[in-house]
């Protein structure tokens, strides 16, 4: 099979957030290459593109319920990719993961209620809970030994006020896959302070070969999960999500918030979860993506260190995402930012909404054609010499 990563894809000028938005709502030009949102710049599975394509030929477009085939599909993948026993009916529709988290935090939390989460995080992790008038209750991640990792004692300390936790596994944007154990420590202190674990799991399939994700839910049934095969398969522009929500009360909480607001699939969310969750060829190619990426992570992070000893990078496990630390260059996140985008030509993901400890931060995505990547450490090191960051 050919290198999916190296495969030619011109996504400029197709309305794509990642390329255009950056003429659109920065005003940048043309030139500056965009490593920031997360999606990647290759075609999805043709398995998939085959199913929506034949979809697309019959015509049929009206609205739409969850099939039972999707749930069915998502029950299966967990079955045999995390070893998980997922009932069908416990599968609900969510138009996107954001969504999703938001929905369950208004089914299941009342205004005022404490959420806990671990910056430096996902940017509308926050967002969602300030914005839903709940009180924010960050537990940072500790750096140890040149690794991310879970500080219990400020989570436990956090969730004696918190009525939920909202758990980034694996973690965007540092790129942990959490080890059993940790998630078992997760677990036992929410069980102690009675607290709701809700997962994110988005990013769990593209965990590296070399890594395991474990799904928390194997360790509590209570758990619910949110996920999609928006970013494993690349397809993150067809809102096909969903929640995993096992309590039957709380599921029905959350179905009265999704009438609420209208919540219902297109008629290519359906085909998408089923193509991508049932087609023996979709999992051929999605084990070939993960493989692709942590070599190219590799490569891509030795180039650096090489090149740009000054900048220090945390290594992922899994994904597309870099964590990357600028603190070294005297430039405040503001600065950095107009340096990247004015000197450097370069729009990466700013640290700073990821919660104050990722300030001094940049988020890279690596997930496109090598030479774009290249060119990108190339237009570093130039700019930090004439810089004299060096």
């Amino acid at each position: 099979m050919k290198s999916i990563l190296q495969q030619t894809l011109e996504r400029k000028g197709t309305d794509s957030v990642k390329w255009d938005g950056l003429e659109r709502w920065f005003h940048l030009s043309e030139d500056v290459l965009p490593l920031w949102v997360a999606d990647i710049d290759i075609r999805t599975a043709p398995s998939i593109s085959e199913a929506l394509a034949s979809k697309a030929a019959s015509g049929e477009f009206g609205y739409t319920l969850f099939s039972r085939e999707a749930q069915s599909a998502v029950s299966s993948w967990y079955g045999r990719r995390h070893g998980l026993d997922v009932d069908p009916t416990h599968v609900l529709f969510s138009s996107g993961v954001v969504p999703g988290l938001t929905h369950i935090v208004e089914a299941l939390t009342a205004v005022g209620d404490g959420v806990v989460i671990q910056s430096p995080v996902y940017p509308p992790f926050h967002e969602l809970v300030t914005g839903s008038k709940r009180e924010l209750f960050d537990a940072p991640l500790k750096i140890v030994e040149g690794r991310y990792e879970m500080d219990f004692d400020a989570l436990e300390d956090a969730m004696r006020h918190a009525k939920m936790f909202l758990l980034c596994s694996p973690h965007n944007p540092v790129g942990r896959v959490w080890t059993e154990e940790e998630l078992s420590r997760v677990v036992e202190l929410a069980n102690k302070h009675d607290v709701i674990i809700v997962a994110d799991e988005i990013h769990a399939d593209l965990t590296y070969p070399s890594f395991e994700h474990t799904a928390i839910n194997k360790l509590d049934p209570n758990v619910i999960t949110v996920s999609a095969p928006s970013k494993a398969f690349n397809i993150a522009g067809l809102f096909a999500s969903y929640i995993i929500c096992p309590e039957e009360s709380w599921r029905k909480r959350i179905i009265k918030v999704q009438n609420k607001h209208h919540v219902l699939p297109t008629p290519f969310a359906n085909t998408a979860i089923i193509a991508a969750y049932t087609d023996p060829r979709a999992e051929r190619w999605l084990q070939q993506l993960t493989t692709e990426l942590e070599e190219q992570m590799a490569a891509i992070i030795e180039r650096i260190q090489t090149e740009l000893p000054m900048l220090t990078v945390y290594r992922p496990e899994a994904s597309y995402l870099l964590w990357i630390d600028f603190s070294s260059i005297p430039l405040s996140s503001e600065e950095r930012k107009k340096w990247l985008h004015d000197e450097v030509r370069l729009f990466l993901s700013p640290g700073t909404p990821f919660g104050e400890s990722g300030d001094d931060f940049e988020r890279m995505n690596i997930g496109t054609r090598r030479e774009l990547l290249d060119e990108a450490i190339e237009r570093l090191v130039s700019q930090t010499k004439r810089n004299a960051f060096v």
